[in-house]
């Protein structure tokens, strides 16, 4: 693994070389002003964050009658091995752990609407149809009649859903949106059967995409069985609608393994190809790439580095598209608070900002580092319409002219903190080649290795002023969602104008789905232009797979929908 980070390390180097001896500048984006002082704090956010589709909820009742992918035509045969980097908590209510459990929750258990995996677009669900009021405040869903639960425990209802929704949001739950969930419903109503109100307290239209899709983690569990068996026996003996079931009740440390139901081939969602699929706990990357070589495992997640070799073994590499970002976020750019607003930091001025942007070959990074797995990025998380945003072009000439215009002809020192996360290995790599393009224009980079979580304790403390880190921003259904977290003034804010805060405003009260969209785009393109923060490349994440795996409709936001897998 050494030798290969040297030999990358090496090949930029030398395209650095090559790239000082012929550089021409090019046009920066018009400068904006740099980020000053406020005298009062940005609004509140309208909306909590949430990780959601690339449209909202329309104002008008949205309705298809296909579901959301087509039966496949014979009964489920063979079975698959899946292993993972981890299962979290191997729990089965979605309110009793977090995130990490949705590639077989999801097979077990449904979503209300589900992301389209090739246009992002909401598709049906549990909810056939779903309106949201003009103020955003009030969401309606009709459910689709007849769906049962496993084993004899009844039909879907409107009582199943408000009581799901209720517990995922309740004071215990540790379901990863427990709280913003907590902060956003005011009720839930069960007015007949099949329609259920949901009142919130404050302006939500990215809800529906956001916690009640399968970009999270919001599954409908049968309220008869749950309340009649008990938490205890219902997190380890799950009963949902959809094709899968355990195949014998759960104990931590073994194999998730789970079978189709009875009469799966009349399952109005999906008729999976495979009768049976195993999840196995493998943390460790090179066990993972030697069970797909031995056929002990059919899809497993690889780092970038061994995407050769599962391709020489004869094995394929399939992709979740766009799931994550290298982001190099500055310390010390929050104009609405003094206290985390630094104005003698070098890279204050928007100029610099964007010098340090041009300095960077992010394609030969997407090229090398990511082995072809990822594009250069313009704006923002990894989420349309941030696509669209003209990344800045590699530009050593650029760069240092515009050092000089900000008053920094021979550069300035700078601290870059580096870690790893999950995904984002790569982190500390990307931060040494990141280093060398800043040292050909002047820039003496001082590497720190920490952690996360020391660096998160100084982030949200507003102690991170004086640094810079690279970290990882990952997929959202919606663009507003990082938005909100990060650009807007709460402790995880990293860069906040009053620009930022008022066209935040106006899109988290923007409910129609196409002039959301565009003023998103508006947003990345003044992130672009005002360098909020360094913007590298949009990543894939790399699975190796066995021949088995033919067809895997992935979302980008999490490695789901294993059930729609075929040969």
């Amino acid at each position: 693994m050494k030798q290969i980070k040297i030999a990358i390390l090496v090949l930029i180097a030398l395209a650095l070389l090559a790239a000082c001896a012929s550089a021409t500048p090019t046009p920066a984006p018009a400068p904006t002003s740099a980020p000053k002082p406020a005298a009062t704090s940005a609004p509140a956010p309208t909306s909590a964050p949430v990780a959601a589709p690339t449209s909202a909820p329309a104002t008008k009742p949205v309705a298809t009658s296909a579901p959301t992918a087509a039966p496949v035509a014979k009964s489920p045969t063979g079975s698959i091995v899946v292993a993972l980097s981890t299962l979290e908590a191997e729990t089965f209510l979605p309110w009793n752990g977090g995130g990490g459990r949705t590639s077989y929750l999801a097979m077990i258990y449904e979503y209300l609407v589900y992301l389209d995996p090739k246009t992002g677009e909401l598709k049906p669900g549990l909810a056939t149809k779903w309106e949201m009021s003009a103020d955003g405040k009030m969401l309606t869903l009709e459910l689709r009649q007849g769906v049962q639960f496993q084993d004899g425990n009844g039909e879907l209802t409107s009582e199943d859903v408000k009581y799901s929704l209720e517990r995922i949001a309740a004071q215990d739950s540790i379901a990863g949106p427990a709280g913003i969930l907590r902060n956003t419903f005011a009720s839930i109503d069960a007015p007949s059967p099949y329609k259920v109100v949901v009142n919130l307290k404050v302006s939500s239209p990215d809800l529906l995409a956001g916690y009640l899709s399968d970009a999270n983690q919001a599954v409908i569990v049968s309220k008869k069985y749950v309340t009649s068996a008990g938490d205890a026996k219902a997190n380890t003996q799950p009963i949902g609608t959809g094709p899968y079931a355990l195949i014998e009740e759960h104990k931590k440390g073994v194999p998730i393994k789970l079978g189709t139901i009875a009469n799966v081939e009349k399952h109005w969602r999906v008729v999976p190809a495979y009768k049976n699929v195993t999840f196995l706990l493998v943390p460790e990357e090179a066990t993972r790439v030697a069970m797909l070589k031995n056929g002990e495992a059919d899809l497993a997640p690889i780092s970038y580095d061994s995407i050769d070799a599962i391709k020489s073994a004869g094995l394929k590499v399939v992709s979740i598209e766009k799931s994550w970002s290298p982001i190099i976020r500055l310390g010390g750019l929050i104009a609405t608070d003094p206290k985390r607003f630094k104005a003698d930091n070098p890279w204050a001025k928007v100029q610099v900002r964007q010098a340090l942007n041009y300095a960077i070959d992010k394609a030969t990074i997407a090229k090398t580092i990511f082995r072809g797995e990822a594009t250069p990025g313009g704006s923002g998380d990894p989420v349309p319409p941030f696509y669209d945003v003209e990344p800045y072009p590699y530009d050593v000439a650029k760069a240092k002219q515009l050092l000089t215009e900000a008053g920094y002809p021979n550069g300035f020192p700078i601290t870059l903190k580096t870690f790893t996360t999950v995904p984002g290995a790569e982190l500390p790599t990307i931060g040494e080649a990141v280093a060398l393009y800043w040292k050909a224009i002047g820039i003496d980079v001082k590497i720190v290795p920490t952690d996360f979580g020391t660096v998160r304790g100084e982030w949200t403390g507003g102690k991170a002023i004086d640094y810079v880190w690279i970290h990882r921003g990952l997929a959202f259904a919606d663009p507003f969602t990082a938005a909100a977290t990060e650009y807007r003034d709460n402790p995880f804010a990293v860069f906040v104008t009053a620009e930022y805060s008022d066209l935040f405003n106006k899109s988290s009260a923007e409910v129609d789905p196409k002039k959301r969209q565009q003023l998103a785009l508006e947003y990345g393109k003044l992130m672009r232009d005002q360098a909020a923060n360094i913007f590298l490349v949009f990543a894939n994440e790399p699975y190796g797979a066995s021949k088995k795996i033919g067809a895997w409709p992935t979302i980008r936001v999490r490695p789901q929908n294993i059930d729609m897998i075929t040969p």
